[in-house]
């Protein structure tokens, strides 16, 4: 479909393969190196992005829902596919189908996993406060891992997610927990042990009975402080229209913003919460021409600048300028870091860069 609004946002292939190059390289021997594109990925979108992790080195996908897991077979029939999120058992069997490795977290996940021939199965460790549950003590573990082993399923391996990883005690009692779990079980004869995701590959030390980890965030350098990684996504739009409003005279329903000085210009952008640029943006900024302007009002389609006389119509606006105004944002809206790009839905256009070619759609 033809593109005709001039609100994009812009992903560079180039430096997320570079950047997954680059962070391989960083961490060298693993077996695995799962490339987390959860959520299409991160709101990025489209298979064009996952290929670029493959093309840098990533040899395992991991997704949540089986939806995903399902589009994710079709266009890459080889690749390992873990998903995150358990599963029903009556949904157990079509993952055999489509070869999808699923996550077992209780021992009634186990026990229904365990009953499907051929099922590729993962445990998620509960290393402290996991949002699946799960036991944290040795025997409540092992059982769970033995229901498997005996089972007509396939146990592929293990991983843990770290809650708190920018705590270092926290993160320390969940590495001890798990190899008090784990204490008696020869890991090396699992296929995968993952450890590390994002957050904790930069801050510790690598385990010595790992030998896989999860790249999310930091492919896309969010959260991500590493100056070698290149930034992968902006949200750019044009100046729609200038508004000028003499005191007491305001915009958007409710009467969002009032002026309260003569001659007040507010710039309207073609963008809006029907677009996943939710009101919680109002009050952080934006840059046009390098310079910051407040967000004032968003309505359905169009959101409100508070402006000089330095901007006109059809000037560029940096709505998400790069991964460091991402934190900013983050921190304004007290949310995720990759909230406000997951928030945009299908109707905000994805234009695809690779250095010297462009692709759209």
């Amino acid at each position: 479909m033809e593109h005709y609004r001039e609100t994009k946002a812009v992903i560079r292939l180039g430096a997320i393969r570079r950047n997954t190059r680059k962070i391989i390289a960083q961490y060298p021997g693993y077996k695995y190196y799962t490339a987390v594109v959860k959520a299409d990925c991160y709101g990025y979108r489209g298979n064009r992005v996952v290929q670029a992790m493959i093309d840098g080195g990533a040899n395992c996908l991991a997704a949540s829902l089986l939806e995903e897991g399902l589009s994710l077979r079709q266009a890459f029939p080889h690749i390992p596919i873990l998903l995150f999120t358990p599963l029903p058992p009556e949904h157990l069997s079509v993952c055999v189908e489509n070869n999808l490795w699923v996550t077992v977290a209780t021992k009634e996940q186990a026990a229904a996993a365990a009953a499907v021939a051929n099922l590729k199965v993962m445990i998620r460790a509960n290393g402290g406060w996991d949002i699946f549950g799960g036991p944290r003590d040795k025997a409540g573990f092992q059982k769970i891992f033995h229901i498997l082993k005996a089972g007509s399923c396939c146990l592929k391996g293990v991983y843990l997610h770290s809650y708190n990883a920018e705590c270092p005690e926290d993160t320390q009692r969940e590495y001890e927990t798990f190899e008090a779990m784990t204490e008696g079980i020869d890991l090396s004869l699992l296929e995968m042990v993952s450890i590390s995701n994002s957050l904790t590959l930069p801050r510790y030390p690598r385990k010595p009975y790992a030998n896989a980890c999860r790249l999310g965030n930091i492919l896309y350098k969010i959260e991500s402080q590493d100056q070698r990684l290149e930034d992968t996504f902006c949200l750019q739009s044009r100046v729609h229209t200038v508004l000028t409003l003499n005191p007491g005279y305001g915009v958007a329903y409710g009467r969002a913003f009032t002026a309260q000085k003569a001659n007040t210009l507010l710039a309207a952008i073609p963008i809006g919460f029907g677009d996943g640029f939710s009101k919680t943006n109002i009050g952080r900024d934006v840059f046009i021409h390098g310079k910051r302007f407040p967000v004032v009002a968003v309505t359905m389609d169009i959101t409100h600048i508070l402006v000089d006389d330095t901007v006109k119509v059809g000037d560029t606006v940096d709505l998400i300028r790069d991964n460091a105004h991402l934190d900013e944002i983050a921190a304004h809206i007290h949310g995720a870091t990759e909230e406000a790009i997951c928030a945009l839905n299908k109707r905000v256009y994805r234009e695809y860069i690779d250095d010297e070619a462009e692709e759209t759609g």
